[in-house]
């Protein structure tokens, strides 16, 4: 083959990779291309939310800056008339401001009355801006109307809005859904600075929001003030739960009528509940005797499911109960003894005189600790003791004791503990007669 032939075959060699499809060129570049491994899309994706993040943070200091640097050069162009200048240079400050009291209380759920942390409805002021303000609400407009609105979480809390950037800000309810906010809510009269609201309430809950939180904003009626400028007012973020959860939700403190279930560490309808339920310990108070009286036979109901740090939470969660101030007694003998709400000894009276546990010998504190057992038994028939009696004994009066349960070693519980407790169950002589 001749050196002429051999080169034009290599130059057309040559033009037939050149004009190679590129589709099948991003194929071959593609299999070349190595694999990306988890950890590389994990950080790709998080990159990308870390930035989308800081685009919503900054967004609203660059329209600031933006926006003040145009009419700067605008202003310097000639372009600006004189009262816009002055607009730019001195914009009017509000006069006044309004003010929420205290903060929402949280958690806050859908469809539940929204409180403030003094369990009060949401109290508005108006308070004077600068100087002003020391000259008292002698100076406060005598009557305004205000409206509120919702605000997403990540709206600025430092004050450095517009109202432009309030009103655009607010957040409407999802299509078709009721409006987000209901009750009172438009058109309130605030007389001489203050109001206090109704019973206002969320409709949806604030996870469908990108920040997931959601603000009460407050506002005055356009209109409704004649005079100066009044700057709005937000909450704090928080995040509106959605109702059902309120089912579940534990109280702070309990109360002695709550279900068992309102505790921390004892899930509704869970292994726990269930287990309580059998032996017929439905509510705190119930709890609460078993654990005062037979506190080994309550941790053999629970079981070993429950861990030593839970049981301690538990029993912890449980004493924060509010106790009341009822007062029992449980007569044997020559011998009185009160209880309290959760079969603790409040005082003890032996004939006439009023004892301490320090002033019994061991027989007879063995003969109170079987009272006490028997008065637990027999707690649906206990008489509840006077008024007066009541009022001497919770208030620490004369011949009043702190309160004493079977959990101290100086009392002996084991000689009294229930032996078999299934054997007591089905028998129904223990537990069916707890109230």
């Amino acid at each position: 083959m001749s050196l002429d032939k051999k080169e034009k075959m290599a130059n057309k060699r040559k033009r037939d990779d050149q004009e190679e499809d590129p589709e099948m060129t991003r194929d071959k570049q593609i299999r070349k291309s190595p694999s990306l491994s988890l950890s590389s899309v994990v950080k790709q994706v998080m990159m990308a939310n870390f930035q989308q993040d800081m685009a919503v943070a900054i967004e609203p200091l660059m329209r600031k800056v933006v926006r003040e640097e145009v009419q700067r050069v605008l202003l310097s162009l000639g372009f600006v008339d004189r009262k816009l200048e002055m607009q730019t240079i001195s914009p009017e400050k509000p006069s006044y401001h309004l003010s929420f009291k205290y903060q929402p209380h949280i958690p806050i759920f859908s469809g539940s009355k929204i409180e403030d942390t003094e369990g009060s409805p949401l109290q508005i002021l108006l308070i004077p801006t600068g100087p002003s303000s020391s000259s008292g609400s002698s100076s406060l407009p005598s009557q305004i109307k205000i409206e509120f609105v919702v605000l997403p979480g990540d709206f600025p809390s430092n004050d450095d809005w517009t109202s432009d950037e309030f009103e655009k800000a607010i957040v409407k309810e999802r299509e078709g859904r009721k409006p987000l906010l209901i009750g009172p809510v438009n058109n309130i009269t605030m007389r001489n600075g203050y109001v206090m609201t109704g019973d206002l309430q969320f409709t949806d809950n604030s996870s469908w929001i990108r920040s997931r939180h959601f603000r009460i904003g407050v506002r005055v009626v356009k209109g409704s003030c004649q005079g100066g400028l009044i700057k709005e007012a937000i909450t704090e973020k928080f995040i509106v739960k959605d109702h059902r959860g309120e089912l579940y939700k534990k109280h702070y403190p309990p109360a002695l009528t709550d279900n068992v279930w309102r505790m921390k560490k004892i899930a509704k309808e869970g292994v726990f509940h269930k287990k309580l339920s059998e032996y017929n310990i439905n509510n705190v108070q119930d709890f609460l005797k078993l654990w005062n009286v037979y506190p080994g036979q309550l941790r053999q109901i629970l079981g070993s499911g429950m861990t030593d740090n839970m049981w301690k939470i538990t029993i912890n969660h449980a004493q924060t109960c509010d106790l009341g101030s009822k007062v029992y007694f449980y007569c044997k003998q020559n011998v009185v003894i009160f209880l309290n709400s959760i079969c603790q000894v409040v005082r003890i009276k032996i004939g006439d005189v009023q004892c301490t546990f320090e002033d019994l010998n061991r027989n007879t504190m063995d003969f109170v600790q079987q009272m006490i057992l028997e008065a637990y038994k027999d707690w649906a028939n206990l008489m509840e003791a006077d008024e007066m009696i009541s009022e001497t004994v919770v208030q620490g009066g004369s011949g009043s004791l702190q309160y004493h349960d079977l959990n101290s070693q100086e009392f002996g519980t084991d000689d009294y503990q229930v032996e078999d407790l299934d054997e007591v169950n089905s028998s129904g002589s223990f537990f069916s007669e707890m109230p």
